[in-house]
């Protein structure tokens, strides 16, 4: 859940097991934006403290775990190589897993509920297993090879993503930008680099091709929303 690091964010993305987000529709000269959900601003120092107190590093039970599934499906060449650790600084993610390099980091708040560890190991481990079967070929990260590798682990009709009540990612978006039709304001942590319109406006008025009449018009520092 070293490789270079855009191949790297790339895993990162795809396997990572968290909320659904809505994609943007990139569409020429210009890409159109979903509504961006608002965030809360930096983490207050309680969080920080609360965060300092989880566990971080190795988790040896739990890569023992991984180890002895991966034997019973025949996989012996990852027993040696998959790891498992906690990762504080995970916050609404549950965890995730990194492919080739067999590595699944879980969140340690996953352990104020019941059972949640060892599924949420195990759907990660999906991810791998599945990656692994598929070879060269190109899978879907929740796809029919991810959900037979879930089967297989024990976690028949596995969700792709949890709805576990972990706090919310926490981070300041001072750039604000509001659409000229449907008033909808979208908050983002830099700048648009490009002229960019409201997703929500070209798919009802434009049948979703890109429309000027919907570019997001950033608000001057009086005007932008506190929170």
């Amino acid at each position: 859940m070293r490789l270079t690091s855009a191949i790297r964010d790339f895993f990162v993305e795809q396997l990572s097991f968290e909320f659904a987000k809505p994609e943007p529709l990139a569409l020429s000269p210009a890409p159109l934006v979903q509504v961006e959900p608002l965030m809360q601003a930096e983490d207050t120092e309680e969080a920080q403290e609360e965060e300092s107190e989880l566990p971080t590093g190795p988790a040896h039970e739990l890569e023992h775990e991984c180890r002895q599934l991966l034997l019973n499906l025949g996989i012996e060449s990852a027993t040696d190589i998959v790891k498992v650790c906690w990762n504080p600084r995970l916050r609404s993610t549950a965890g995730y897993a990194k492919y080739p390099s067999w590595r699944i980091e879980l969140n340690p708040r996953l352990r104020a509920f019941d059972g949640q560890v060892d599924r949420t190991m195990r759907h990660e481990l999906a991810h791998l297993v599945a990656y692994h079967r598929a070879g060269r070929r190109r899978i879907e990260p929740h796809g029919r090879e991810w959900q037979q590798a879930c089967a297989d682990l024990g976690i028949p009709g596995e969700a792709a993503h949890h709805r576990l009540p972990l706090p919310r990612s926490q981070m300041r978006r001072p750039h604000a930008y509001q659409c000229p039709s449907c008033s909808t304001v979208v908050r983002r942590v830099r700048p648009f680099k490009r002229a960019t319109a409201c997703l929500a406006c070209c798919r009802k008025h434009a049948g979703g091709s890109f429309d000027s009449r919907f570019i997001f018009v950033k608000q001057r520092a009086a005007e932008k929303r506190s929170d």
